[in-house]
């Protein structure tokens, strides 16, 4: 295996909103690409063994690096084929410049929902393929969790095609301190419904502890998603994340607006969220509060586990619980994140690319993703850290645990899991989508901005992703 080795381009002002269509003219000539035809081989395609090589781009996150080798080790053995690794934590970066020169990978690991946009921006360019046919296997189908690719983090256009493999899956939820809440040192009631999270917010300022923090105003997203699902039923959820003009002058959208509202403003959420929230690696800090018995609730998923381990008590002992329903709800909903991996259109390799994207769903790799461990720079400690595939089984193999605590939630019989987000549109000049949906938070928190304001915010911003639907 070839490990590709990236330098952080830190100095390098590259816009993420960048069209690709302009990208792609700085590469090959016409001139370039006939001599290509003439040798009867792609350069790169094969070894001097005579073995193709696989071009894997994978984002150097949370999960750690040896993840991504021991996959791509296993890849090689089985297929016989060579793998060359590129791992970035600044790959949209990386890919981008690579782009310009006309080079692609063949299979990229980067999700949605990034501060770049860099997926979001592919997919608008029309440079992401579509890889419907991978799952049309028959086989492969009866593995996957029932309804893993339905949604719009497979499915971005919402028009039956998918251009991303959800690769990993996790539940979401509000994280909290289980100590706080059950045990011989409990010392309060875990509450289940928004009236009851908020009188409990009231008892906890008395006690000088906030009820409420995020990391940044990104991660309330499975919260907004979860909240729109709870109050309108899957319909009006489906409505919404199709940009319906009635999404937030609904009854039903005011509902969820005032009170993710009420949940950000400095009544609830700890005070120092937003300046540590907009600092470098201030996110840290906000999820340390929880720990510290600061704010007794975050928004996150079970990756903060591996994240925060060094800075974690060791008596320490990580809850999740579904964001709250409103009075009368029978069932809660809990919003289901999922981890992308994507075809390059312009992919010199794209049948080894789709072998490579079946094989992650193989028993091999959902062994590899389960016995994952990750360890701190800082401290060098090696803490456990299992990464759960979509297929069917995987999260019973969990060790006993929160992890396994998670996912075990996630399917009890009065919980309804949502998966998928915004749908994606056609290029909107000036729109950062994840600034104009969830960036009001802060502007809230801080009175800068009332609800009222994001409000006239968000359907605005409706308004032009309606209009620039594929």
């Amino acid at each position: 295996m070839k490990m590709k080795m990236v330098k952080k381009l830190v100095a390098m002002a590259l816009v993420s909103t960048m069209t690709l269509s302009g990208l792609a003219a700085c590469g090959d000539t016409k001139e370039e690409k006939s001599a290509k035809e003439e040798t009867g081989k792609e350069e790169g395609k094969e070894t001097e063994e005579g073995k193709q090589t696989l071009k894997l781009a994978a984002f150097k996150g949370g999960n750690g690096e040896k993840i991504w080798e021991d996959i791509a080790a296993a890849f090689e053995e089985e297929k016989g084929v060579e793998v060359e690794l590129e791992m970035s934590s600044e790959l949209d970066k990386d890919l981008t410049k690579s782009i310009q020169k006309g080079e692609f990978p063949d299979v990229v690991y980067y999700n949605l929902g990034q501060k770049s946009g860099f997926t979001e921006t592919m997919l608008k360019e029309g440079a992401v393929a579509d890889i419907s046919d991978v799952f049309a296997d028959e086989e492969l189908k009866s593995r996957l969790l029932d309804g893993i690719t339905d949604g719009t983090d497979a499915q971005p256009f919402a028009d039956g095609k998918i251009y991303l493999a959800p690769i990993f899956y996790t539940p979401t939820g509000f994280w909290y301190n289980k100590n706080l809440f059950e045990g011989e040192n409990k010392k309060y009631d875990l509450p289940t419904t928004w009236e009851e999270f908020f009188a409990l917010g009231d008892a906890a300022k008395a006690d000088g502890v906030a009820l409420f923090t995020f990391p940044q105003s990104g991660y309330l997203d499975a919260t907004m998603y979860s909240m729109l699902a709870q109050a309108g039923g899957t319909e009006f959820y489906q409505k919404a994340i199709k940009y319906d003009k009635d999404t937030w002058t609904s009854e039903t959208g005011k509902k969820v607006l005032d009170t993710l509202g009420k949940l950000v403003s400095a009544d609830y959420t700890e005070k120092d969220t937003v300046a540590n929230a907009n600092a470098d690696g201030g996110f840290k800090i906000n999820q340390q509060n929880v720990i510290d018995n600061k704010a007794l609730f975050m928004p996150n998923g079970n990756w903060v586990i591996g994240e925060m381990a060094a800075s974690t008590p060791e008596e320490f002992r990580w809850g999740m619980m579904p964001a709250p329903k409103w009075d009368g709800d029978e069932s809660q909903t809990m919003y289901t994140f999922t981890e992308q991996m994507w075809i390059p259109a312009e992919a010199e390799n794209m049948d080894l690319a789709k072998e490579f994207i079946k094989f992650m769903y193989s028993d091999k790799v959902v062994d590899i993703l389960l016995n994952n461990e990750t360890t701190d720079k800082e401290t060098g400690t090696t803490a456990p850290a299992p990464v759960v595939a979509p297929v069917k089984g995987a999260a019973e193999k969990l060790p006993e645990g929160t992890t396994k605590d998670c996912y075990e939630a996630s399917t009890a019989d009065n919980i309804v899991t949502v998966t998928g987000g915004w749908v994606a549109t056609e290029p909107i000049e000036g729109l950062n989508m994840k600034e104009a949906v969830y960036g009001p938070a802060y502007g809230v928190n801080t009175g800068e901005m009332t609800v009222e304001d994001w409000q006239a915010q968000l359907t605005e911003t409706w308004e032009k992703c309606a209009g620039a639907l594929k």
